[in-house]
């Protein structure tokens, strides 16, 4: 392990730029530089950004040059959707240390900037902002915030019986798809057995004992999250110029998916009267309380665990040796534990230190913004920038996640690398969540209400996957698909 710098803490001197007074911390001892880079001419600049970022370069390219030109890993650059309909103009970090300023609720604000330089509108949302959406200083949001935990504690004991039956049913749709077509796509069952999964565990409601007519899908919400968030992901269906034109021209309507959340806010009144009766204890309204719990489900959880998951199978599966590992640590937690439970989920660090690993590899969000709410010093590994009050700062996750600082050969996946003392010292830089994995979310922060439920999904998933099977292999697809699943022979 490479030895890691102290513990991140954005330094802040005297205001840069007019009223305020001084806030007492030590000055930085680093250079002190401006922030490298340029947004270009007015619209012209922002649209090539947008172009390079989603087309000519893609992502990580995009930021790499920009790191290598200006040897920075404090950068300016104009961040998607850009013009017509946002501001793009962004201070982008890409080291440990100048990201955690973006947690730093002393020094910046988080209003409206969970998706980056745009704000979907809240039509899509029954015409509120979400948790997500306010800043912790604003007394609805450690309201909403409450009610997300309560709703998670209630149904602590349904999430492994529930993924354990949806898992269940998920094997059976692999199998015969294998014996059918001979591959079997594991992305939209994943998504499925998640929608599932968290519809009882949030809600308390078995889809199963639903009507069909009442019953929301996953594509359903799936849909309604990506239409929200296509500005900033960009689909790459058509040539780059129709792309574009059609995709982050102009944002989409909540038209297109409103039928499919309208459905959702319905079947919610109906059936998930537990959850929502326990908003009255944080003096959330009803309808309020109903939006949220659709965001929380839909968007923070569905929306990141379609992606994990996947990444979990795809990466597990390129290696039939960490699989043999990885089963032979689960069977003998399981036996010693009679059966899959909380004390055989404890009992393999293999496991957990490869999901962890994952997340670190490729993490499921990877953008997290706030805006500068003063003038500040910011400090990367090398040097010290002026950001000015107002300025939106993003946290790019695959470079903070890979920075050399902290870890030895960022870019190889190492599945042992959180295990043992200094392992899980390093997830005081594990930030995938907004926050620190060693620290606590709470209601004052941004930092994810399911930090700890999301890697134990992971896990679970691993378990079951390896308790069923002796191995499994993967086709050769870019969607990701299964080509043989070997049954347990122990």
């Amino acid at each position: 392990m490479a030895t890691p710098v102290p513990p991140p803490v954005t330094t802040v001197n005297t205001p840069l730029g007019g009223g305020g007074g001084t806030m007492k911390q030590k000055p930085t001892n680093l250079p002190l530089r401006e922030v490298p880079g340029s947004y270009g001419l007015p619209y012209l600049g922002a649209l090539k950004d947008r172009w390079d970022f989603f087309y000519l370069q893609g992502d990580e390219a995009f930021f790499q040059t920009r790191k290598e030109k200006f040897k920075s890993t404090v950068v300016r650059a104009n961040m998607p959707p850009a013009w017509p309909w946002t501001d793009p103009k962004c201070v982008m970090l890409l080291d440990q240390k100048s990201y955690s300023s973006v947690f730093d609720y002393k020094v910046v604000d988080k209003t409206d900037t969970f998706a980056g330089t745009f704000m979907p509108s809240v039509k899509y949302t029954g015409g509120m902002r979400m948790c997500a959406y306010l800043d912790p200083s604003e007394e609805r949001h450690a309201a909403l915030k409450s009610f997300c935990f309560e709703v998670m504690k209630m149904g602590a004991s349904r999430w492994m019986p529930e993924f354990h039956k949806r898992m269940t049913e998920a094997f059976a749709t692999w199998e015969r798809n294998i014996g059918k077509q001979g591959s079997a796509d594991f992305q939209a069952v994943c998504a499925d057995v998640m929608f599932k999964t968290l519809i009882k565990s949030l809600m308390n409601v078995d889809l199963d004992t639903v009507p069909e007519a009442e019953r929301p899908s996953s594509g359903e919400l799936t849909a309604w999250v990506g239409l929200q968030l296509l500005p900033v992901v960009g689909p790459g269906i058509f040539p780059w110029p129709i792309d574009d034109l059609i995709f982050h021209a102009l944002p989409f309507s909540h038209v297109f998916t409103q039928s499919g959340y309208d459905k959702m806010v319905k079947f919610v009144h109906k059936y998930a009267a537990e959850s929502l009766d326990v908003s009255q204890k944080f003096n959330v309204s009803r309808e309020d309380a109903a939006h949220n719990l659709i965001f929380f489900t839909g968007l923070n959880a569905l929306g990141g665990f379609a992606i994990f998951l996947p990444t979990i199978i795809q990466l597990v599966g390129a290696s039939a040796p960490l699989q043999a590992e990885l089963r032979v640590e689960i069977r003998e937690a399981v036996k010693a534990n009679g059966g899959l439970n909380m004390k055989a989920m404890q009992a393999m660090p293999l496991v957990e230190s490869t999901v962890y690993e994952v997340m670190r590899f490729k993490p499921a969000v990877p953008y997290q913004y706030a805006r500068a709410k003063e003038d500040f010093i910011l400090e990367s590994h090398d040097a010290a920038y002026r950001i000015k009050k107002g300025e939106l700062l993003g946290g790019v996750a695959p470079f903070v996640l890979r920075d050399p600082a902290i870890f030895k050969d960022p870019a190889t996946f190492n599945p042992r690398r959180f295990m043992g003392k200094e392992g899980k010292e390093l997830l005081h830089y594990h930030i995938w969540s907004n926050g620190r994995q060693n620290e606590d979310s709470s209601v004052n922060s941004k930092q994810c209400a399911a930090k700890d439920l999301v890697p134990f999904i992971g896990r679970l998933l691993l378990a079951e996957l390896l308790i069923k099977y002796d191995s499994f292999s993967l086709a050769d697809k870019p969607s990701g698909s299964f080509s043989a699943l070997s049954p347990a022979t122990s």
